[in-house]
């Protein structure tokens, strides 16, 4: 197999030397190969300058923000915020006790702005990392005038209890703006939420 081999070189050897075709071929291809292997090193380096370039200057920026006094200001205005409306959740016994409450006040509303809406409570629904704390959506539907509107938003809004309107949808039927809207009211149950009375 060695003699094979050595003959199988040999004439490789011979057709090499006897043909400058095929050595200027051999050249073309390692310069191109060199050429490719140039232009992907230098790619890469622009690649790294770049990355390196946006880390130094998020990391300016972070350095920059970090010594500004006005995270604290911030900090201490938002526990300021989540402590007023911590304040506006009322203590109540059970689900049942919030849900009737939350029912009569939007009832109190519509009364006052909307005679001819309609409220259905939805399910309660406990508040993710707020134990305790509920979530009990209403929904009102029906005819409305835009004074009407207006008057029923800003009561539930300026309420001293925590309500929260999460979407209104206005559509008109022969020319009749008709309200789908759902508002949120907030409660903290003092008993255990393990009863039938609990359970969303």
């Amino acid at each position: 197999m060695s003699v094979l081999l050595s003959r199988r070189f040999r004439r490789v050897r011979e057709e090499w030397a006897a043909n400058p075709r095929l050595r200027w071929g051999a050249v073309a291809i390692v310069g191109i190969i060199f050429v490719y292997a140039v232009l992907v090193l230098m790619d890469w380096r622009s690649s790294l300058q770049e990355t390196y370039r946006e880390r130094s200057l998020q990391l300016y920026k972070v350095a920059a923000l970090a010594g500004q006094d006005e995270w604290i200001l911030r900090a201490d205005s938002a526990k300021a915020v989540q402590k007023s409306l911590q304040a506006e959740i009322p203590a109540v016994g059970s689900i049942g006790l919030a849900q009737a409450d939350a029912q009569s006040r939007v009832r109190q509303v519509l009364n006052a702005f909307g005679p001819k809406l309609s409220a259905e409570a939805r399910p309660p629904a406990q508040v993710a990392g707020q134990p305790g704390v509920w979530r009990l959506p209403v929904s009102i539907r029906g005819p409305v005038t835009q004074a009407q509107l207006v008057g029923i938003l800003w009561r539930i809004e300026s309420s001293d209890r925590l309500m929260v309107i999460d979407e209104v949808t206005i559509t008109f039927v022969e020319r009749v703006p008709n309200v789908a809207m759902t508002t949120t009211a907030y409660y903290r149950v003092a008993a255990p939420a393990g009863g039938a009375n609990a359970r969303p």
